[in-house]
């Protein structure tokens, strides 16, 4: 696989490991204020004007500023001061993590699993705004939410099974995607 005419197999990993956001299925849930949360493994350096914007972009920020010390907030109920999230909460923490990096490459497994409706409408618009600039990668049961992309692939039993748009897939014969979607609308 090649990235900008480089070989991935021969790629310094951390090189393009610096190119990359990543928000897991399962995100952490690090004990750490909440500015270092959301700059967790970039360089020293930022401004919490960065760190606020990445917020705002995921539906963070009021939230942030309506804890006792906004960005130094410790983020660990379990120690003296400290405050927990909610799982929808956690999980945009991890999103505004991924968009303060501003990637080159974002990969997002199920990245709205434990939002509400609003924290999910947000999340997705957020993408497609984002979506020019960079290669997006959305690993989702959501079927709704692959309408904005602009190919889908379809894994069966770890396989690609299938590959178009959306509007291709859901009108072909014998689709699984149009199987599936359908039955995710069937309620």
């Amino acid at each position: 696989m090649f990235w900008d005419d480089t070989d991935l197999a021969t790629a310094d990993a951390e090189s393009v490991w610096r190119h990359v956001g990543l928000v897991p299925q399962q995100h952490g849930h690090w004990p750490l204020a909440a500015r270092e949360n959301i700059t967790l493994g970039q360089p020293r350096g930022h401004t919490d004007e960065r760190v606020w914007d990445a917020a705002e972009r995921v539906g963070m920020a009021d939230v942030l500023r309506g804890l006792p010390d906004q960005l130094s907030t410790l983020l660990a109920r379990s120690v003296w001061g400290g405050h927990e999230l909610s799982g929808g909460q956690w999980q945009r923490l991890a999103c505004a993590r991924a968009m303060y990096r501003e990637p080159a490459v974002l990969v997002l497994d199920e990245p709205t699993s434990e939002m509400d409706a609003r924290g999910e409408h947000q999340i997705f618009r957020e993408l497609r705004a984002m979506a020019p600039d960079r290669i997006t990668v959305v690993v989702t049961h959501r079927l709704d939410n692959v309408r904005m992309a602009d190919r889908v692939l379809v894994l069966d039993h770890g396989r690609i099974r299938e590959e178009g748009s959306f509007d291709e897939l859901v009108a072909a014969d014998g689709s699984l995607l149009a199987e599936l979607y359908e039955l995710s609308q069937d309620r």
